[in-house]
Parts: C-alpha cells; sequence; structure tokens
C-alpha cells in the first residue's frame, strides 16, 4: 500500500498498483476498501486515470469478494441510471433486487437490456 502511494505515479507505477490490486485480495474487504480509498486519494491524477483503467479492463475477472461486490454496486448504480434517464419507474421491490443482485454477468446483462426495454418486468424478461 505504502510503495503504491509512494511510487504508484512514477514511470512503471502500473506494476506496483497491480502488485497492490493482488494484495487488496488478501485482507478482508472493509481493511481492503480503506486500503484502496487511501491509495487513490494519495496517487496523481494520471495514477489515479491508470488505476481506473486496470479496473475497468473488460477481460478482468475480479479474484476478491470486496472487488467483486464494489464493481456490482457501480454495475447496478448504472443500471438504474440508465432507467431513470429513460424515465422507467423502479419500483422498490425491482431497485432491492437490482442492488442486491451480486452476479456481474446478470447485471451486465440487465444493463445491455436496459437501453431497449419499455419496463422493469421486460428487463427481468427470461
Amino acid at each position: 500500500m505504502l510503495s503504491a502511494m509512494a511510487h504508484g505515479g512514477e514511470p512503471g507505477g502500473e506494476k506496483v498498483l497491480s502488485a497492490l490490486l493482488a494484495g487488496l485480495q488478501t485482507v478482508d474487504d472493509d481493511l481492503a476498501a480503506l486500503y484502496a480509498d487511501q491509495v487513490m486519494a494519495a496517487l496523481p491524477m494520471a495514477a489515479q486515470a491508470c488505476w481506473e483503467d486496470m479496473m475497468a479492463i473488460g477481460t478482468y475477472e475480479y479474484q476478491s469478494d470486496f472487488a467483486r461486490r464494489y464493481y456490482g454496486q457501480g454495475e447496478a448504480e448504472a443500471l438504474l441510471r440508465v432507467l431513470a434517464a429513460r424515465r422507467i419507474a423502479v419500483p422498490d421491490d425491482a431497485r432491492a433486487r437490482i442492488t442486491a443482485c451480486t452476479d456481474i454477468d446478470q447485471l451486465e446483462r440487465w444493463l445491455d437490456r436496459a437501453v431497449s426495454v419499455a419496463s422493469v418486468d421486460e428487463l427481468f424478461a427470461p
């Protein structure tokens, strides 16, 4: 963590940030969230963008429960924003179903569907 804070913005810092990502998988979720937040705050803007890009690579499969949970929360938020922008009503039970979902593949399928469905019922249809 300290190495990422000190060297993540230097040339070759991607290697340090990659090591941080691997290290975060070995600690409990709350501690990993704290460490990730502290490191992100300490990084210069370019390194922050690099860190975000590393996490956004579509082929990367998150290994830790921490990363899967926070990535899933982002997917759920994006899904709800798309539905809101399209003025599709999202009842409380549907909102709870979306935000409670931890299956990233399912969230991505729903997000893909959200751009064309006419209702939340259609979103959840098999």
